[in-house]
């Protein structure tokens, strides 16, 4: 008869799950921000004020920025 020995996950193995999940999240967010800042201009609006083109322009830059940095930072390499 012999035993098999299943190995412990050890608190390292828990942490790299953690950094997985938390980049896995960076990279849904920041694709979802991104996709959404062009998505903006797709949807038809109710009226075409230029105050309204104003905050739609200023909301998808902040969205494209945003989403950019998310995946930039999920993307790094860290050591």
């Amino acid at each position: 008869m012999t035993a098999e020995i299943t190995p412990i996950p050890t608190h390292a193995a828990a942490g790299d799950l953690l950094a997985l999940t938390l980049r896995l999240g960076l990279l849904v967010v920041g694709a979802a921000m991104a996709l959404s800042a062009f998505g903006l201009w797709l949807v038809p609006g109710a009226s075409h004020l230029p105050e309204l083109t104003l905050i739609k322009l200023g909301l998808s830059l902040f969205l494209l920025i945003g989403g950019l940095c998310c995946l930039t930072g999920a993307s790094a390499r860290r050591s």
